[in-house]
């Protein structure tokens, strides 16, 4: 009879380096605008902003499980430079034993050639999903971007960019080759206190281990600074390395978000 899926995870023994050296990666890229934001707060008041979210989620694809989530966020912002980092993690257990902790780190620093229209971006994102049938992905890209108004409530923000991915599929040596990321951002302000965020990224490898995800997220305030945020992420994986692995994958959101 056939081992089930998350019998046959095995253990990396570089996880926890690879988890340190892109959290350091974020950090020291994000550490020169964060000290430029806190020197000039007395020039400038929202230099910087973001918010912490926590709550469940319930995953379909390779293994359905129920999770517990959460979803950080900080942005820096100074004349024409802009730096935006996000956290994103969902603890997966069952039967008090961890199958699968999903991690995505990312950092991007923006300089904008006309205020909020056309900017130029350095980018850096670590995947952690074994359920997608690799122990990380590891990008790093360049390019150019553009933020176009639609009216005063909606905006789309699409960029593209060239770079190289860094990777280990599960059974397989570690690879690398060049890649390219596209991504497009739609935001609509529905209300004063609500919010639809559809976002869109395609991560190209020419080793053919393309990823597409789908984020839409629909935010409502609460109470000041507290909101409830919903939130549908789908991912397709076009080349699973083992059978098992589903191509598609999603996961469906309710957490609690505190902004500052």
């Amino acid at each position: 009879m056939p081992s089930s899926p998350t019998s046959q995870i095995p253990s990396h023994q570089n996880f926890r380096a690879r988890i340190m050296v892109s959290i350091a990666l974020i950090f020291i890229t994000g550490i020169p605008s964060f000290t430029c934001a806190f020197a000039n707060t007395a020039k400038k008041s929202k230099l910087w902003s973001g918010s912490v979210a926590f709550g469940f989620s319930s995953a379909t694809g390779t293994y359905p499980s129920i999770n517990l989530h959460s979803h950080d966020w900080v942005r820096w912002q100074y004349h024409r430079w802009e730096n935006r980092a996000h956290v994103s993690y969902d603890y997966t257990a069952a039967s008090t034993a961890v199958y699968a902790n999903r991690l995505v780190l990312e950092d991007q620093g923006r300089y904008y050639f006309k205020p909020k229209i056309h900017y130029i971006f350095g980018d850096i994102r670590y995947d952690r999903n074994q359920f997608n049938g690799y122990y990380y992905h590891l990008i790093e890209t360049i390019g150019e971007g553009n933020i176009v108004s639609l009216g005063k409530t909606m905006s789309i923000d699409y960029q593209g960019g060239i770079g190289a991915q860094e990777d280990q599929p599960i059974g397989m040596k570690y690879q690398t080759n060049p890649a390219a990321r596209l991504a497009v951002g739609y935001q609509w302000h529905l209300t004063r206190h609500a919010t639809f965020k559809e976002n869109v990224t395609a991560l190209l490898s020419t080793a053919n281990n393309n990823t597409y995800e789908s984020v839409t997220s629909l935010q409502s305030q609460l109470y000041g600074p507290l909101a409830l945020q919903l939130s549908y992420t789908a991912t397709y994986n076009e080349f699973p390395v083992i059978s098992y692995y589903k191509k598609f994958n999603t996961i469906t959101a309710a957490d609690l978000k505190f902004h500052f």
